[in-house]
């Protein structure tokens, strides 16, 4: 964890929520490019790089495909 900064405070709630509203409308592969160009500058501090990270590892659990055995055993 990032020691605090005070030109950088935690974020709350409210923020947080913003952040991933924010990033469903930009969609995967812009917050990817935009973490991976200069995240402080596009997204925000290292608070929200560490939101986006999470936010896109998420979506690439999202789109793993299910296996079989799982889809059967889902419909017992």
């Amino acid at each position: 964890m990032r020691s605090m900064d005070p030109t950088n405070p935690p974020m709350n709630a409210m923020d947080r929520q913003r952040a991933l509203d924010y990033f469903e409308r930009l969609g995967r592969d812009k917050v990817r490019l935009y973490s991976a160009i200069d995240c402080d500058r596009y997204l925000g501090g290292w608070q929200v790089r560490e939101l986006a990270d999470q936010w896109l590892a998420e979506k690439a659990a999202e789109e793993r495909p299910v296996p079989l055995w799982r889809r059967i055993v889902r419909r017992r």
